[in-house]
């Protein structure tokens, strides 16, 4: 199940690059899916839903912020392809 809001559309076109972008980052600085996981604070079973297009709605936020400050990104451009 993928996470929808009002303009479901256009907010799940932006959720999977969100979601492509973490593995793009995860790749381009060499870190495993066990790294990447302690970094963003979050599960083995959460990581795998985000390579799967979904954002646990739990920690959506808190990803964004780890991603932004580890990567020193911000947070909006998590959102269009990097």
């Amino acid at each position: 199940m993928k996470l929808y809001t009002k303009n479901s559309n256009q907010t799940q076109k932006e959720i999977d690059v969100f979601c492509r972008n973490v593995k793009i980052l995860r790749e381009r600085y060499g870190l495993s899916k066990k790294e990447m996981a302690r970094i963003l604070e979050i599960g083995a079973a959460s990581l795998t839903e985000i390579g799967q297009g979904i954002i646990p709605h739990r920690a959506s936020t808190n990803i964004i912020i780890k991603l932004s400050q580890y990567f020193s990104i911000e947070p909006h451009r998590l959102f269009t392809p990097l």
